[in-house]
């Protein structure tokens, strides 16, 4: 009777690549998470961020507007408000349109480009609106009369293409990032796991031949194998024992059957 091994692993990839390889594959997928989680945020705190700026702005327009219909200015007949619209759109990057409508949606006054499709009018309900075409994200502002009556509003469009460009950089630079890190990280977990597996596979190499022995009814060394642990020792010694013992057993038993 002889003991049945297992295939030789020698062939196999060392220990110390296999467990690096998986660790490497845990933690990149861990910091591709993370970098998900940063340009998600980076995307939505940069849309917020402009959306405020882009407020202040029509606000400070809203106001003059006001301002006029309190005196008797018509938006379209009010030269102030044109020359501060004309200024607000220069100054403030990625402003794609600045328009004024009136409560029944028709555009009073516009400063560049703001589609023909534009559902202001049914939005009039006396609060202000975040809204969207395909090319900008907009803001509406309702404007009241000296009697406190709704008249229209302000809506200003910011250029979608300006945040495009912005997330893609941080994008483009997380990419980065991560490509480093991961590549990093790797190496040290590949240098580390064999530092630490090199001793290990050292005893696996020699538990692995003390199996040979035995399984080829040779003596087994006395074994020192501190990482595996004693038992491992006193199992292999126990094995090889057993199988030396089986081994003197089978001639006698051969000699006892002879007729």
């Amino acid at each position: 009777m002889r003991l049945k091994l297992p295939p030789s692993q020698r062939g196999q990839l060392p220990l110390w690549l296999r467990l690096g390889v998986h660790i490497s594959l845990i933690i990149a997928l861990a910091i591709a998470l993370i970098s998900f989680l940063n340009y998600y945020n980076f995307e939505k705190s940069f849309r917020e961020l402009n959306v405020a700026r882009v407020s202040v702005v029509a606000r400070d327009l809203r106001q003059a507007i006001e301002v006029g219909l309190n005196i008797g200015l018509a938006p379209r007949d009010n030269l102030e408000l044109a020359r501060e619209i004309a200024a607000a759109k220069d100054r403030t990057v990625g402003l794609r349109f600045a328009a004024v409508i009136d409560e029944q949606g028709r555009r009073l006054m516009e400063l560049g480009s703001a589609g023909t499709e534009q559902d202001w009018g049914v939005r009039l309900d006396g609060q202000g609106w975040l809204g969207e075409d395909t090319v900008s994200y907009q803001i509406g502002l309702p404007y009241r009369n000296s009697f406190g009556l709704i008249s229209g509003a302000i809506i200003l469009g910011y250029d979608k293409a300006e945040i495009d460009r912005a997330t893609a950089k941080m994008r483009q630079a997380l990419l980065i990032d991560w490509l480093i890190a991961v590549l990093a990280i790797s190496l040290l977990v590949m240098l580390g796991t064999w530092l630490i597996t090199r001793r290990l596979r050292h005893e696996l190499d020699v538990a692995e031949s003390a199996l040979t022995a035995s399984h080829h009814d040779r003596s087994v060394p006395k074994l020192h194998l501190p990482i595996l642990g004693e038992e491992v020792e006193k199992g292999i010694s126990a094995l090889g024992q057993k199988q030396a013992a089986l081994m003197e057993a089978a001639p006698k038993s051969a000699v006892h059957s002879t007729p």
